[in-house]
């Protein structure tokens, strides 16, 4: 029996596993709660309103973690936000995105840099790097050293 031919309304109704992407937001999510945490912990003398946000990030975070967990658990059997029909976004994988952009937001404004001064920014670091001598060359052949 012959297969039938693969049509583009076939090709654009991907079959996503509700429980694997679960499964890989429970994962995301807790990589990015502890990560939160440590930004918060590391950066503590920073401003208040800074530590703030990791705190609030790492809150929403660890909501998201429950809510994904209760799902791949069987606990919740469905995701009760319903979207319109003909999305090429299942809710799984909305929550799953919506989750890495929450936990990644404090981080990612906090310490952006613009990418034109990236170069002024190297060139300062290397004069720091040369004043402290943490970078030293050798001057000796590498036999001397080797033995």
């Amino acid at each position: 029996m012959a297969k039938p031919p693969v049509t583009l309304a076939m090709m654009n109704a991907i079959t996503v596993n509700p429980i694997m992407v679960a499964a890989i937001t429970l994962w995301i999510t807790g990589f990015l709660c502890i990560l939160n945490v440590a930004l918060a912990i590391i950066f503590r003398k920073k401003r208040l309103f800074e530590v703030v946000s990791y705190w609030i990030s790492c809150v929403v975070e660890l909501a998201i973690f429950v809510f994904a967990l209760l799902f791949y658990l069987g606990t919740i059997s469905h995701i009760p936000y319903h979207l319109p029909p003909g999305l090429p976004v299942d809710r799984a994988q909305l929550g799953a995105a919506l989750a890495i952009g929450i936990g990644l937001f404090p981080a990612a404004y906090w310490h952006r840099i613009n990418v034109s001064e990236l170069p002024k920014r190297i060139a300062k670091d290397a004069q720091v790097l040369k004043g402290q001598n943490a970078v030293q060359e050798r001057k000796s052949t590498p036999g001397e050293w080797m033995n």
